[in-house]
């Protein structure tokens, strides 16, 4: 079977919500949450007296007496994974299905995603998903902990249920972990308990169903007709934390679980009438860079959407929360916002607002005493203060932190907006100042010319007017510092960063005259003038280096020109951009250009942003067919990784990031 991606997405919905299949065969193994851990689960196909697995682990089915389903197609769009098999001459299709369309918020919230199936050439027929306890809850925190499962009437079947027997909501923060409380959920006409007996006897035609809750160790439903639907679903009880908030998911504010469950079940075909319209429109637009472009797309689509978390406040404002996956756990990280942004742009500019709301209420807190913008507001689901660059050494004010951050050790973290001013909880050299700053007031003024409402400008002029001063004031020759590009170590003179302030305070400008307010002049003339000096440097050399001291031995992605170009800046010169699109071309290796001349890997969002610099299609094409290659042929099996070496096509870290939207920036 070809390579298609890296990891298929299976059910998606949230950073809690997340299981995959990485390999093109559906039942080799178990399906894996996003970070890794694999989650017990089986699909069993009973066809004219046989029961076939075609979903789950090869050598659970030798225990248990199924016989392993022949897979013989799979296919992937915006949506859904698709697969087929051959039953002994009988053909099964699956349709795994996850509901995310940015364009309607109550179905992108709705905590359910579903397998459709078809079977043909056979009269008797009945298909069951099973889903195993460990579903709800970390493994590697207790062996066997006790749990409650049950079995509730929806209008349309049933639904089996299970969930810890503690249930203690939003309990830990932290990045390679699952939530450990709320309940999950399968829906169908039949629902069904079972121990490890009662799946063999099940299996062998002799039960139906096990329902011991002290043995309990699957939930399952099941459908005995040739087509039919079978639904998963969470009810995470809370969503997040936000600061003195404690909020359930946009959804589930105004339903409950079992109304969401009935609804995917009843409306399904008018679920996938909206997701049809969104595909087709999908492929019209991608259609004119190709099939690898279109192919980066739906590789993108269903993970930056699921790595998000929908709520909103008690003003009724959308909130829009990232995990920064597999990078820290943090939540609404700016610098993961604002490569993602390009998705959001496109169908949803409110999404876009939602990201920065929190960081903005956050940046009202005396204890942020900075006048340069956060970097994050906490850690999933945690929104209660930034955690980036902590300061952990012991103190009155720091009491035990540098006992509480041990690597694997489940933990959350203290109120942090709560302090005040005199509790000093951030060094200064882990902050990001140009970068956050300059994101914020691109995303600002991205957000507000897409949907036409400045509102979010008006009310929070203060912060805006604190950070386009910054700029202004350290923008130009950036001092040694972070950048979104943490990883790549303290840097001084970051060309790259310079271009982002001036894009930044040329955004301000903006806002300025869209709300008719004078004083706009002086900054457009402020980021003229750091563009100027960025391109006169430049004209030294055949691209622009990586920094203002160094020459054309070294070379950076310039993917920060990418808004002065969509937003209509013209801050910098089509001559400018078509140049260093070149030098990334002549650079561009098996899988990729390299981030920058220090090292061989790259990030795939920045990738697509720096195609998004030349008006040649072809161009494009030529920096963005590495991108579909390494998902094609990377042999680091996880959810499409957005920092990996150009060489090889190895993961390096990251993965299920939100910042894969960025690669909807061509259609921008």
């Amino acid at each position: 079977m070809k390579q298609l991606l890296p990891s298929y997405p299976l059910f998606v919905k949230d950073p809690y919500f997340s299981l995959w299949c990485d390999h093109e065969i559906l039942n080799r193994e178990y399906p894996t949450m996003w970070w890794g851990e694999r989650k017990a689960m089986l699909g069993i196909a009973k066809v004219n007296g046989k029961a076939y697995g075609f979903l789950g682990n090869t050598a659970a089915y030798e225990k248990c007496g199924l016989i392993s389903a022949k897979q013989t197609d799979l296919s992937v769009d915006a949506f859904s994974t698709c697969y087929t098999f051959d039953l002994d001459g009988i053909t099964l299709s699956l349709r795994f299905v996850s509901p995310l369309p940015p364009t309607d918020l109550s179905l992108l919230s709705m905590p359910t995603c579903y397998m459709e199936y078809s079977v043909t050439g056979a009269e008797d027929v009945e298909i069951t998903l099973l889903v195993g306890k460990e579903i709800c809850y970390n493994k590697s925190d207790s062996a066997d902990p006790s749990v409650h499962a049950g079995i509730t009437d929806i209008s349309c079947g049933q639904a089996a249920f299970v969930g810890l027997s503690r249930q203690l909501l939003l309990s830990a923060a932290e990045d390679l972990i699952g939530a450990d409380w709320g309940y999950w959920y399968v829906a169908a006409k039949n629902a069904l308990l079972m121990d490890g007996i009662g799946l063999g006897a099940y299996i062998a035609g002799k039960a139906a169903s096990f329902s011991d809750p002290d043995r309990i160790s699957w939930i399952g439903a099941s459908c005995e007709e040739k087509q039919g639907t079978i639904v998963l679903g969470f009810d995470n009880g809370l969503a997040v934390q936000y600061f003195d908030e404690f909020l359930k998911g946009y959804y589930l504010e105004e339903h409950t679980i079992l109304e969401a469950l009935e609804y995917t079940l009843d409306k399904k075909n008018e679920i996938n009438a909206v997701l049809s319209d969104f595909e087709k429109d999908l492929k019209r637009r991608a259609t004119p860079y190709g099939e690898d472009y279109y192919q980066i797309l739906v590789a993108s689509l269903r993970q930056s959407v699921a790595g998000h978390s929908l709520v909103k406040n008690k003003k009724g404002e959308i909130l829009f929360f990232s995990k920064e996956c597999n990078s820290n756990g943090c939540i609404g990280t700016v610098d993961v916002s604002y490569p993602s942004i390009p998705l959001y742009l496109l169908y949803n500019p409110e999404l876009v607002k939602g990201m920065m709301r929190p960081i903005l209420k956050f940046a009202s807190y005396p204890v942020w005493k900075y006048d340069f913008a956060p970097h994050d507001v906490g850690t999933f689901p945690l929104a209660n203060g930034q955690v980036y660059g902590l300061a952990q050494e012991t103190s009155d004010y720091h009491g035990n932190s540098h006992k509480i951050w041990k690597p694997g050790v489940t933990q959350t973290r203290p109120p942090y907006y709560l302090y005040s001013e005199s509790y000093d909880a951030y060094l200064f050299n882990l902050q990001m100042p140009v970068e956050e700053c300059a994101n914020m007031l691109i995303m600002c003024y991205a957000a507000c010319k897409a949907d036409g409402d400045y509102t979010i400008f008006f009310e929070n002029r203060k912060h805006f007017d604190a950070w386009v001063q910054y700029l202004v004031k350290y923008g130009r020759r950036p001092d040694t510092q972070l950048c979104t590009d943490d990883f790549a170590g303290h840097l001084k003179d970051n060309v790259n960063l310079s271009v982002k302030a001036a894009v930044g305070i040329a955004s301000y400008a903006a806002l300025l005259d869209a709300i008719g307010v004078e004083g706009s002049e002086q900054y457009r003339k402020t980021a003229e003038e750091y563009a100027s000096d960025i391109m006169e440097f430049g004209k030294k050399y055949s691209h622009i280096p990586l920094t203002f001291d160094s020459d054309d031995s070294t070379f950076s992605l310039k993917y920060n020109m990418a808004f002065d170009k969509i937003l209509g800046f013209g801050l910098f010169s089509d001559e400018c951009r078509e140049r260093e699109v070149d030098c990334y071309i002549e650079k561009s290796n098996c899988f990729g250009t390299p981030l920058d001349s220090r090292e061989d890997y790259t990030k795939s969002d920045w990738l697509v942003w720096s195609a998004s610099l030349t008006d040649s299609i072809e161009k494009k094409k030529k920096l963005i067919a590495p991108l579909a290659r390494f998902l094609r042929e990377t042999t680091t099996r996880v959810p499409f990784s957005d920092w990996y070496y150009t060489s090889s096509g190895n993961y390096r870290h990251f993965r299920a990031r939100t910042v894969q939207g960025g690669c909807f920036i061509l259609l921008l």
